[in-house]
């Protein structure tokens, strides 16, 4: 059953910056900032922002490739899906894979660059370059349909605030920041008055991973300055997907100091979504983060009135991806806090085959749960009941995508488009979850004598 049209919603999808950004939303004045695209060292395209070490496109637009296809270097443009970069197509690409709606997050490389600008008033202009193609280019394709978070800048307190007003007036469905609110290492009081606004606003706050100060993010686009060897990058490279296993690791201090913090006691109606995360590791995290808090609520005097995992099932959201171990913990991780997501166009993703990917998880799922899971929850979280999704048009017909012994796991794009019109799948649609369920109705957090 769908409510409002959405039946599947990928609440983590990303932009890869078209080869015009920066010349159509970029200010004059600040054009001789922007990343350069340049040729890699096997001839594919890759965005130089000054440091001598361009970054590629291959791993940021896979959509409709074969895992054997799949390389850092070499790739053009011209050799990727106009999806990646293109909110029409991107919406043509949806209706192949069957996808109703999405959330969409930057491309992280560039946004930290400009984050990282020395100059305060330079690392603006690349910020509002992007939203303003984000919000008024690429979701202008179906705005019903495409729903970019709004990136907040890294310079402060008072700067964030304002940004989140002007989310707001944009009609933005949450914000995303890439440090604390304060710009420092670590949460603080006075990021209570973005926490406020984020709260007033109605707007989810985002963390994708990870938050880095603006400190270290000046510093490394610094030290980027001195730019690496292609074999350099290749080993660096190599080096990265290697521990992008443990991808999870970076966000549990965030996500600690969200819960020990007591913020949301203070802004009870704040929401926080860790983004490309992954779930099945959350049980065994919250059940520390509790155990450290019986042992030591004495002597540390929390701010907290309960047992921090408590704040998780109440406040706090994550998406997941490929994510068995998830969906079998998917009690204890709190099925009213788990967001399916694909990471396209990054080479993380699927497409076309991530209705396949969710039938197989959730196989064995409640069909009540797998509405949750694909769909309600993203529409409770982003407040999708309040909006009428737009009547399919020609180009919105869904069709059903090439099964594995059609095209393979991985076929050809073009064999899937040609599978015919979809067959309405058994257990979409999204029921709106009446309130967080899962590990809160089993999980007997607290439950120890204080």
């Amino acid at each position: 059953m769908a409510l409002n049209g959405y039946s599947v919603i990928d609440s983590d999808t990303h932009i890869l910056e078209p080869p015009n950004i920066w010349r159509k939303h970029l200010p004059g004045q600040f054009r001789k900032y922007a990343p350069k695209l340049v040729k890699d060292h096997e001839g594919g395209d890759a965005w130089d922002h000054g440091s001598g070490s361009p970054d590629p496109i291959g791993l940021v637009s896979t959509p409709g490739k074969r895992f054997e296809e799949f390389r850092w270097f070499g790739v053009r443009y011209d050799d990727i899906r106009p999806a990646c970069y293109n909110g029409k197509a991107r919406v043509k690409d949806m209706d192949i894979e069957g996808v109703d709606a999405i959330v969409v997050f930057p491309p992280e490389r560039t946004i930290f660059r400009w984050l990282g600008q020395p100059d305060p008033e330079v690392s603006l202009a690349g910020i509002d370059a992007y939203n303003e193609f984000a919000q008024e280019e690429f979701a202008a394709a179906d705005r019903t349909r495409i729903f970019p978070m709004y990136q907040m800048p890294s310079l402060g307190v008072d700067t964030a605030v304002r940004y989140v007003r002007k989310a707001k007036d944009a009609g933005a469905r949450g914000v995303l920041i890439g440090s604390w609110p304060n710009g420092g290492a670590n949460m603080t009081a006075e990021d209570d008055k973005f926490w406020a606004a984020c709260e007033e606003a109605g707007l989810p706050v985002h963390v994708h991973i990870m938050l880095e100060s603006r400190e270290n993010l000046v510093k490394q686009a610094s030290d980027a300055q001195s730019g690496a060897s292609p074999l350099k990058m290749i080993e660096g490279r190599r080096r990265a997907i290697s521990q992008y296993a443990g991808v999870f690791t970076r966000v549990t201090p965030i996500i600690s100091q969200f819960l020990f913090s007591g913020v949301f006691e203070r802004f009870p109606k704040l929401q926080a979504v860790f983004v490309e995360v992954g779930v099945g590791w959350i049980p065994h995290f919250l059940e520390m983060v509790d155990d450290r808090y019986w042992r030591n609520r004495n002597w540390v005097e929390f701010e907290i009135d309960r047992a921090p995992s408590t704040y998780w099932y109440t406040n706090c959201a994550a998406t997941f991806m490929h994510d068995h171990s998830g969906i079998k913990l998917r009690h204890s991780v709190g099925v009213g806090n788990m967001l399916w997501s694909s990471d396209n166009p990054h080479h993380g993703n699927d497409w076309p085959y991530g209705r396949k990917l969710i039938s197989e998880m959730m196989a064995d799922v409640d069909p009540s749960e797998r509405d949750q899971l694909v769909a309600g929850n993203a529409i409770r979280t982003y407040k999708l009941d309040n909006v009428k999704r737009a009547a399919p048009g020609k180009t919105k017909t869904a069709v059903r995508v090439a099964t594995p012994k059609a095209a393979g796991r991985n076929g050809a794009a073009a064999k899937a488009s040609r599978n015919g019109a979809r067959a309405k799948a058994s257990g979409n649609g999204a029921k709106r979850s009446t309130a967080r369920n899962g590990a809160r109705t089993t999980r007997k957090t607290g439950s120890r004598k204080r």
